[in-house]
This record gives C-alpha cells, structure tokens and sequence, in this order.
C-alpha cells in the first residue's frame, strides 16, 4: 500500500462527520528541560499534563540545551521521560540533539552519527511515544523518503496535526563554522539538500491531506523559529535554511480555507501571533546573498490571516501550553500557557472542613451554639475545575439537620446537646472524590 492510500485509509477510520463537532484537548511544549537544573521542572511538568484530560501530546524538539553533551545516555533518560507520558507523545527533533553536538561542549561528536541515533531510538516503528501509543502515518512509508521516520502525520478529525524536521541552526544549512572554528563535520549541505526537500513534499502532504477529508486544520510541529530567525551569520550563511520551507508554507495556507497552526520554539518567547504575510519573512531579491526582508511591524504587507503562530515556553521557562480544538467555535485552535509552580500540591483531592468553636483535639471543636455554618471551602483538587459538596451525619452520631449540604458552607441546627459527626465528601471533575470530618461536642 503507498503512502496516499496510508493516509486514506487513516482518515477514513475516523468518523468525520461526528469527530467534526468533538472537541478535544493537547498538549504542546518544547525546548525542555534544558539542562539538569530543569529536570525536576520538567518532571513537574510531565506530572501536570498527566492530570489533564488532553488526548497527547506535542514535544516540539530540544531535549536539552545546547551546551549539554550528546552522549548515548542523554537519549536513553529523554526516551524514559517520553514514556512517562500517560498519552501518547508526537516528537519534532531540533537541533540541539545533533547539529550541534559538534561543538566541544557537547562531546564533539559527528552530528550525522548523533542523528542516526535519534532516529533509532525515537521512531523505531509506526507507533507514537508514551505509555499509551498511538498509530502514526511516517513520510518513511514512501520509498523515496525512507530515512525521514521522524516526519510523522496524524489525522484527529478536523485537524491533521504533522511534524516536520526543521531544526534551528539554519536548518543545518551552511553550518561552516562553530562557536569560531570551521566545523570538521561540514557536509556541503548534502544532508540539508535532501531533507529539505522531503520536507516540502511532506508538507504538501499534509494539506493534501486535509483537503481531501475536508479537514478544518493543519498544525505544523517543528522546532526552528523560521521568522525571527528567518536568517541569521553567525554561522557562515548567505542563505536562510527556511526559504523555500516559508515558501511553500505561505502557498499552501493561501490555497487552504482552513485554519493553520505553525508550532516552533528555538528562541525561547512564550507567544500566539500572526507573523506570516505576504512579504515577510523572505529574503529581499530571488538571487545572490540572502538580505531578509526588513520593515516595521506594521509595513510588512498583508497578514496571511488563517496562519497562528505559536512558540512553545523553553529554556528558564519550563512551562506548557494547553490547546483547544473547538471545531463549532469561530477559531477552531485556542490556546492557553500553562505556568507550573515550582510547587505543586500532590495530586489529587484534598478535601478540608472546619467549623466555629472551641479545638479540643485533631477534627473536634465544642461549641455553645445549637445553629452554625460548617465550611469547606479550603478543599481543593489538582484537577482544573470546579468541585461538587455533598455534606452527611456520619453514622452513628446523634442526627443534625444540615441545610444547603450540596454547598461549600452549609447551616446546621443541632435540637440537643450531644456529640455530632459530620462528614463531607468532595468531586472533581474527573470524579476523584476525598472526604473528611468533623467531630462537634454542643454543651
């Protein structure tokens, strides 16, 4: 079976009609946990998506930082944190995690050798990461294309959502020097050539794709910022590495009626814009030495406007963003930063209750009033949303009206003097629930 018929029969698997009206969550993050200082947050960060309800997530390249080594084990524990992921984990390599594994900070290794590896170890079937994988469409069923196992499709009605292997650092174009020294693994852009180019026609792909399921979307996961960073010398370029990629890009969002979504990090600002128009970003003339085109925000000609960019939080920032599908919305993506805290409360529900008196042991008060309000208002649930009260005399005490026992702070009357218990139960959204008492001693 070629690869078009792949992809057909993918799509065709989904119930397009209904799974165009489902809306669903991901996740999305990026350039993590770059370096060790970072690791825990970013187990923080694994722990926290886990408690969500998305249905995967998007890891959009850069493992590591880019003075960390590239030795065997740095993929080996990137791997084991894949899979500590209770969803499935789509993967976009970036460029720390070979084109610049020649540099002596990072063990001076071959990057091509270091590429090799990523391939193996990340993409040895058809299969996404995490504990719970997923089916993916790999550009390596293609003959043609049989080394890009890493560029990847999966169509989740109404978006097909792709990776992409453009890495930053040029995109690995004209990496002559680095860190002031020419690089001794120059290829004379011979890798560069040919996964640009299966990378064009796996783009073309996607929209295709969506086209021909009368998709709503295409998100496109790729690690380089190809605005901002559309052209940068520090390398030795005259070219930019992500022309002909924008090119295509800005040709097939034009030609699409849907909605895009274009994935990056690399520069580490935390952002959802519109940065693609018609004239940016380009190089300003079709021949010689690339000059990017230059003008002011506002003078950059006309906004393609079913474009969004999106840049993952990175480096310092070791946060992720939560995405909206919402196909019956007027914007189909919606997006929102997920800041985690250096800490967190153990996940869970904690349910807390307390009431007006006198505490004469751990979970018991006395009292002189017959008619006060319980509160358990400081209950709490590490899953987003609200919580639901349910308030009872706990059995074998002395009965107690209780009024308003579905509310956080309920009334109760007490007709005689005695011992009452009284117990609350607390609901999340996921339906986890806890519980707690109160002892009160009415004298």
């Amino acid at each position: 079976m070629n690869l078009t018929n792949i992809l057909r029969v993918a799509a065709a698997c989904l119930p397009l009609t209904l799974g165009a009206q489902t809306a669903y969550d991901i996740a999305i993050i990026g350039d993590m946990p770059y370096g060790a200082a970072n690791e825990p947050r970013y187990e923080r960060v694994i722990a926290d998506i886990n408690r969500q309800n998305v249905d995967f997530t998007a890891h959009i390249g850069d493992t590591k930082n880019g003075s960390t080594r590239c030795d065997d084990s740095h993929y080996v524990k990137t791997l084991t944190w894949f899979n500590s992921f209770d969803k499935p984990l789509l993967y976009s390599v970036g460029d720390n995690e070979w084109t610049d594994c020649m540099r002596t900070n990072n063990g001076a290794f071959n990057p091509l050798d270091r590429l090799a590896l990523v391939r193996k170890t990340f993409f040895p079937t058809n299969l996404s990461l995490g504990r719970r994988p997923t089916a993916l469409v790999r550009q390596s069923a293609d003959p043609k294309y049989a080394l890009y196992v890493e560029n990847a499709m999966l169509v989740k009605a109404p978006v097909v959502f792709v990776t992409i292997h453009v890495p930053g650092s040029n995109n690995n174009l004209e990496y002559k020097t680095v860190q002031g020294v020419p690089n001794q693994f120059y290829d004379n852009d011979k890798e560069y050539t040919a996964r640009n180019e299966a990378n064009i026609a796996w783009l073309r792909k996607a929209f295709q794709t969506a086209r021909d399921n009368k998709l709503l979307g295409v998100m496109i996961l790729a690690q380089a910022n190809m605005f901002e960073s559309f052209f940068e010398t520090g390398t030795g370029n005259t070219r930019s590495g992500f022309a002909d990629l924008i090119s295509v890009l800005r040709e097939e969002t034009n030609a699409f009626k849907g909605e895009v979504v274009i994935v990056g990090g690399d520069t580490h600002y935390m952002r959802v814009d519109k940065p693609l128009t018609n004239r940016f970003p380009a190089c300003s003339a079709a021949t010689g030495d690339c000059k990017p085109f230059d003008a002011a925000l506002d003078a950059r000609g006309n906004t393609v406007l079913n474009l969004t960019r999106l840049e993952v939080p990175g480096s310092g920032n070791v946060h992720w963003v939560l995405c909206h599908v919402r196909p019956n919305n007027r914007n189909l993506f919606q997006f929102e930063f997920m800041i985690v805290p250096d800490s967190v409360p153990a996940p869970g529900v904690t349910a807390v209750v307390s009431a007006p008196g006198t505490q004469i042991a751990a979970g018991a008060i006395e009292t002189g009033m017959n008619q006060f309000s319980l509160d358990g208002s400081k209950s709490s649930s590490t899953n987003s949303g609200g919580l639901t009260y349910t308030w009872t005399t706990s059995p074998g005490y002395a009965p107690a009206a209780i009024i308003n026992a579905d509310s956080p702070s309920p009334l109760v009357q007490l007709d005689r003097r005695g011992t009452y218990q009284f117990t609350l139960t607390v609901t999340d959204r996921t339906g986890a629930s806890s519980t707690a008492t109160i002892t009160v001693r009415y004298v």
